[in-house]
């Protein structure tokens, strides 16, 4: 069977996304003829050419006043865009050791020069290759802004990423994958070619978040109409979280297969022609859900992602915040590898902890994962490595370090982590030595109270210690945290923001961002609700998407306004300003 595994848009152009490269490895072990393609990364480089400025020209132009007023500045430089944007995406590219072109100055990129001009900054002391890769970032975020005035839908790692994300029901997601638009054209273009190119008997889209949910069904509407025999598969992350109800048979005028959890026996059911497994289907007009058997593959016994058919040398990063942990995300040439299958904590209260990708914990061998670095390195001819997905256990660090230091892997590394006392001093310098540059993470409430509510198995202390730990070892730290948890109060809010000051003026935590705790339906705290003082709310149930959980909960202060002051705290916290002011004063202003 011939089977072609997409990455569809949008999705951050720097490397290729985890899925497809492990999946066409899997299939190939199991005899069949698997290829892959990166629609995400195809179609940005589509849109942000000389010829894709054009078309973003000719629709400005042509649209009501209101569109064109707005874009009254981006199309006064138009000949400077068209003459800078090929060589900008070279230069991201690596594709070229210098920029020489002037840059025309959207808003974004006046931006830059005023903040650097008003307050002497140097761009914290970037060279000039550095300086140079955030002002092109920042001329590509301009672009997109045109972009989003033709496309409201359009966002530069994301296609109408908001109206997926509140999608209750699937007419919701067909509202925009119909419309007709730039997006919608170019990508149907490329669906086109790799029809024909391959005239696969299979087609696979991963959907990993709701910002690809839009062009993956694009993608599959559009294969339908060109080749009405092919059978389109729907997996990945969002699919594992949000479609574990399906029960629209509209969406299967579109895919005829939606699996969930991990996809190679999934997968290998349905090439193979038996029963399937952990796979909706549509029979009889209505939609049948077929269970799982338990049969799982040892993660252990996966074989090295494979990257053949992904165009490598054109993935591009992006430099648009001044802060070096955030960068890892957007710009740098990473092999993405899933250590292990699953959490090895899986206890946190509001975690998906009932779902497969978190409770199954299934860890690969340090041999093993050293066989599939060496065998990406080769491929790739890149040395940099994100691990991926859940959090990274203290013992497999500990044998992967030692494991790399044994074969003397010249590789650099980062990767989720939990701030436990396990990673002491002496750990921590041997993942230093063994390559690692960066570790990410949960701090959460940064509160002890609630952390031990939310069984997240840490202490502010403790994780505190570790975070130093880090940083002694030259090892970048960023923490993820959330506020709006159920019990929590303004003062442990305060209480938060100001240890988070503490550890970032310190020099102990480089990066932090602030999220709105959700509740999703798949957690520990949406099956116990009163144990956290939170009454759950009516929903509107479609038989489509089912994931946040819409709960009522009392509060002695303003979430929208919290939020607020920690974003803007943390704005200027990852800049290295404002450690001088009182925490009390950001929630002032």
């Amino acid at each position: 069977m011939k089977i072609l595994l997409i990455t569809p848009p949008l999705l951050q152009p720097n490397t290729p996304y985890a899925a497809t490269p492990l999946l066409t490895a899997w299939l190939r072990s199991q005899g069949h003829d698997a290829v892959q393609a990166d629609l995400s990364l195809e179609l940005l480089l589509k849109l942000f050419s000389k010829e894709g400025l054009c078309e973003l020209f000719q629709r400005l132009e042509s649209a009501a006043s209101g569109q064109r007023s707005a874009a009254t500045g981006f199309l006064e430089q138009r000949a400077a865009y068209l003459e800078t944007i090929e060589p900008v995406v070279a230069f991201l590219q690596g594709k070229s050791d210098s920029l020489n072109v002037a840059l025309p100055e959207g808003p974004n990129l006046a931006r830059a020069y005023d903040q650097e001009e008003q307050l002497q900054w140097d761009f914290r002391g970037l060279n000039g290759e550095d300086r140079a890769r955030h002002l092109c970032s920042l001329y590509l975020d301009d672009i997109a802004e045109a972009f989003k005035l033709a496309d409201p839908n359009f966002g530069f790692s994301r296609y109408a990423e908001s109206q997926c994300a509140a999608a209750v029901g699937f007419k919701d997601v067909l509202n925009v994958v119909t419309q007709k638009s730039m997006f919608r054209g170019k990508l149907e273009s490329l669906a086109d070619r790799y029809i024909e190119q391959h005239a696969p008997d299979l087609v696979v889209l991963t959907v990993p978040f709701p910002g690809c949910l839009a062009g993956a069904i694009m993608t599959a509407r559009r294969m339908k109409q060109i080749q009405p025999e092919v059978n389109v598969v729907l997996g990945g992350g969002y699919v594992n979280t949000e479609l574990r109800e399906l029960a629209d048979p509209q969406v299967f005028d579109f895919v005829d297969f939606v699996c969930l959890d991990s996809g190679m026996i999934p997968l290998l059911r349905l090439v193979n022609g038996e029963t399937p497994v952990r796979t909706f289907v549509r029979e009889g007009g209505a939609v049948r859900f077929y269970e799982d058997d338990d049969t799982v593959v040892p993660h252990d016994s996966l074989p090295a992602p494979v990257l053949d058919g992904l165009p490598l040398n054109d993935c591009f990063g992006l430099f648009e915040v001044l802060n070096p942990v955030t960068r890892l995300w957007s710009d740098g040439r990473w092999n993405k590898l899933v250590l292990a299958q699953g959490c090895c904590w899986s206890r946190c209260a509001f975690c998906d902890t009932s779902i497969d990708y978190i409770c199954r914990y299934d860890p690969a061998s340090p041999k093993t994962i050293c066989d599939w670095m060496e065998s990406m390195m080769a491929e790739s001819g890149s040395n940099g490595f994100h691990f991926v997905d859940e959090a990274l256990p203290p013992d497999l660090l500990d044998g992967l370090c030692s494991e790399i230091l044994k074969r003397g892997l010249n590789v650099e590394w980062w990767g989720n982590i939990r701030f436990e006392k396990r990673l002491g001093e002496e750990l921590v310098r041997k993942m230093a030595h063994a390559g690692c540059i960066a570790v990410t993470g949960g701090l959460e409430t940064c509160s002890d109270r609630t952390l031990k509510l939310m069984r997240k198995g840490i202490t502010v202390e403790d994780a505190s210690q570790v975070l130093r730990n880090f940083a002694d070892a030259g090892i970048l730290t960023h923490a993820y945290l959330m506020y709006g948890f159920p019990t929590q109060t303004r003062d442990e809010v305060f209480q938060g923001l100001e240890t988070v000051r503490g550890l970032m003026e310190e020099g102990a935590l480089h990066s932090v961002y602030w999220h709105r705790f959700a509740l999703t339906a798949h957690s520990e705290m949406a099956r116990e609700p009163d144990r956290f003082e939170i009454r759950l709310l009516p929903e509107v149930r479609t038989g489509f998407a089912r994931n946040e959980v819409p709960f009522a909960g009392n509060f002695d202060h303003n979430l929208e306004a919290v939020g607020d002051a920690l974003r803007a705290a943390s704005y200027n916290f990852n800049l290295g300003l404002g450690f001088d002011l009182p925490v009390e004063e950001w929630f002032v202003h």
